[in-house]
């Protein structure tokens, strides 16, 4: 117990060291060199680009290349509390499924897609200043509508499709972990995994008096990358800030 209260203490003071310096490092600058430790940043994953590993019935299932360009969108709260490093606690919500043609031997094409609230937290390493740095964490998610479309023997005209809200075909949260590179001018490539299965193997369905489990043996886990804008370049000081529009106005000043 002793050496836990020590250890305790001893983390506390290193925390508390660390935030005295960074706050006495950005004090002691002077106005052009300041920068901003703590800042809200806002964008989205873009073009989503995923695929699964599926097995369904003891057999491999190969799922086509999945592409959501739409809805995807977040912001984070980031705290860069040295020079080279931060961390960053966000909220996103995002459109990701998988597509694939579940019947042996023939052409039966299913679509499925959720829509999720993730809740991601990681740290970033590299140039805080110049906006490139390598970033890596994890995310839990909350699922909130759940879509599916078929299409017998890959006939469009006969597709059918339907919609939940909170459905119970898919798990309640999910985990994932991510990792990803940000360049300057707020470019960002990311690629990220889930751990759990897309589908609810438990999920039953009634249908005339008897039930069926559909998803059972249904093993799916989605991993994608993608393109984005996922961290905004406001990393200057309010006085470095000032200090260009002040610049600014007095070019015009002096302009014939």
């Amino acid at each position: 117990m002793i050496k836990l209260r020590k250890t305790s203490v001893l983390l506390n003071t290193l925390f508390l060291f660390i935030v005295f310096q960074a706050s006495a490092q950005a004090q002691t600058k002077p106005p052009s060199q300041q920068r901003q430790i703590t800042y809200w940043t806002s964008g989205g994953d873009g073009g989503i680009l995923s695929l699964a590993t599926v097995e369904m019935n003891g057999r491999e299932v190969r799922p086509i290349v999945r592409w959501s360009p739409v809805f995807n969108v977040g912001g984070n709260f980031n705290w860069d509390f040295i020079e080279n490093a931060g961390i960053f606690l966000g909220w996103n919500i995002r459109n990701i499924g998988l597509i694939t043609k579940d019947s042996a031997g023939k052409d039966d094409l299913f679509k499925r897609r959720i829509y999720m609230l993730g809740l991601p937290l990681g740290i970033k390493v590299g140039s805080m200043r110049n906006g490139q740095f390598f970033y890596v964490g994890g995310e839990f998610g909350f699922p909130f509508n759940y879509k599916e479309k078929y299409f017998p023997d890959g006939n469009r005209r006969k597709k059918t499709k339907f919609h939940e809200w909170f459905s119970e075909r898919v798990p309640q949260f999910t985990t994932a972990l991510f990792a990803g590179l940000h360049f300057r001018r707020s470019l960002n490539v990311k690629v990220q995994y889930f751990f759990n299965n897309f589908f609810n193997p438990n999920f039953t369905l009634v249908n005339q008096n008897s039930e069926i489990q559909p998803y059972q043996n249904y093993q799916a886990n989605i991993f994608f990358i993608t393109f984005g804008l996922d961290f905004g370049d406001r990393r200057s000081s309010g006085d470095e800030k000032d200090r260009r529009r002040g610049q600014r106005q007095r070019q015009r000043s002096t302009e014939p």
